[in-house]
């Protein structure tokens, strides 16, 4: 029987959190700990929590409730944004029995394994650093999502854009940068080692990624292009503030970076735009999109819409709905605005009725799903390079598989084979219709001898785990 202590996690939030989560898991299971499914009892229950709304804070909550249900008698410790914040207002919640802001998340294992040890007195941190380029990164990232074809790889921490309705800078701190060694190596044993094909970028604002080291975020793709074995590298949120022709020009000439741009827009009417204190505005955006699209015609762009932000009118919000018609998205993130306390945007009076607020998101949620459909039209016909995320038995007959996978475009194409597919491979699959309920494309390849029939759906039980390309955020 296997005496080892156990933890759990359950992350909530950002790429940013899900990469910190990693990294904690590993650092504790090289301590000694075994990992257990959130909601099993266990020694340790870890909640990584998001404030980036108050939904995304009332379920961070919520899972710290659990935490203690759950494990009545375990060491349950809240971390993220919402811990960050409570502490900096010196609220401390009588569920958890350790609070950690971000950042001190460097130093959390070793926290977690004086406590286990039953070490009940923490020892005070003797040094602080206190240059905001030089706060700490975790290096490396748990090895426990090796059932995936896609890691997230952080290379950048902070923001110091301070937009009115946003809380993250102050509780993430201010802008610093993984140097440009770190995240190589980095890479190079999420490849070799892991044997991942896909490299996400993620950081709170990845456009600000080198600045301290004069270089940018091309500069750093570039040198991960070399990495051996590496396919693809996918870029996660770009500020357009920050976007740079040469950025662009390198996404074009680069054969392993994904032609796919989560570019946040936030609203599309200038006067809510410069309340929300964006830097930007709709002609701005729409130039940035332009110059990608002159470089890369095929490329998908994606984007997070706030409605409902104080003094939105129906007017604006018409402006909106026509902006992201103009810019033909392929995907929309779409949310309630939600005050948080500290930022300017929460002393502004204008404020919209929920039940308003709650009709705008729908109808763009509408919005973007037919946004989708012409988007996903115009690749039936063409042949396109998918990356296999799962091969699965077909429940017909038993015989054959269902595989599944995306492109570089973020498009999820199902397709039926006659033989198993190792996921991670890069397959040339034939578009053929597209599924507008499940929101993929259908497709065929060489290597399936079965006739093409409508609806494609993955069986319940699976060999391989799809992973998300971009993680979905509260807000």
């Amino acid at each position: 029987m296997d005496l080892k202590p156990t933890f759990s996690i359950v992350t909530l939030g950002c790429k940013v959190n899900q990469y910190d989560s990693w990294q904690l898991a590993r650092q504790l299971k090289e301590k000694g700990l075994r990992q257990v499914p959130f909601g099993v009892a266990a020694d340790v229950v870890i909640v990584n929590s998001c404030t980036v709304t108050h939904v995304a804070e009332a379920k961070a909550r919520k899972m710290l409730s659990r935490a203690r249900r759950s494990s009545p008698q375990g060491l349950v410790v809240f971390t993220g944004c919402t811990a960050e914040i409570l502490l900096q207002r010196g609220i401390r919640l009588e569920q958890a029995d350790l609070m950690v802001g971000n950042a001190d998340k460097a130093f959390l294992a070793d926290r977690i394994i004086e406590l286990v040890q039953g070490r009940k007195q923490l020892s005070e941190r003797k040094e602080k650093l206190s240059l905001p380029y030089f706060q700490p990164f975790q290096d490396e990232q748990d090895d426990g999502v090796h059932e995936r074809v896609r890691a997230f790889l952080k290379v950048q921490e902070g923001c110091d854009k301070f937009c009115t309705f946003c809380i993250i800078p102050f509780t993430r701190g201010m802008p610093r940068s993984k140097p440009i060694e770190q995240v190589v190596d980095e890479a190079k044993e999420l490849v070799n080692d892991f044997g991942f094909p896909e490299i996400v970028l993620t950081g709170v604002c990845l456009t600000l990624w080198g600045r301290e080291f004069g270089l940018t975020l091309a500069d750093l793709l570039e040198h991960l292009h070399q990495v051996e074995g590496l396919k693809r590298i996918r870029l996660s949120s770009l500020d357009p503030r920050d976007i740079e022709e040469r950025l662009m020009k390198t996404c074009a000439n680069l054969p392993k970076v994904c032609h796919h741009f989560h570019i946040s827009l936030q609203s599309g009417d200038d006067k809510i735009l410069e309340k929300m204190g964006r830097g930007h505005d709709c002609h701005y955006f729409q130039k940035v999109v332009d110059a990608f699209r002159e470089a890369m015609p095929d490329a998908a762009f994606t984007t997070d819409i706030m409605v409902g932000f104080p003094g939105e009118t129906d007017y604006h919000f018409e402006n909106t709905v026509k902006f992201v018609n103009e810019i033909g998205f392929s995907r929309l993130h779409v949310f309630k605005y939600s005050p948080r306390p500290g930022t300017k945007a929460s002393e502004l009076s204008g404020h919209v009725p929920h039940e308003v607020a709650e009709t705008r998101a729908q109808r763009l949620i509408e919005v973007g799903k037919e946004l989708w459909r012409k988007y996903a039209l115009k690749f039936i016909g063409t042949e396109q390079e998918v990356l296999v995320e799962r091969c699965s038995p077909t429940s017909e007959n038993g015989v054959g598989f269902i595989a599944s996978g995306l492109t570089s475009n973020y498009l999820k194409v199902l397709w039926k084979s006659d033989k198993p597919i190792e996921a991670g491979e890069i397959l040339k699959v034939q578009i053929v219709e597209i599924d507008e309920v499940q929101s993929h494309l259908v497709g065929k390849t060489e290597v399936s001898s079965f006739e093409v029939c409508g609806k494609i759906e993955m069986p319940k039980m699976t060999s391989f785990s799809l992973a998300p390309a971009v993680a979905e955020k509260e807000g």
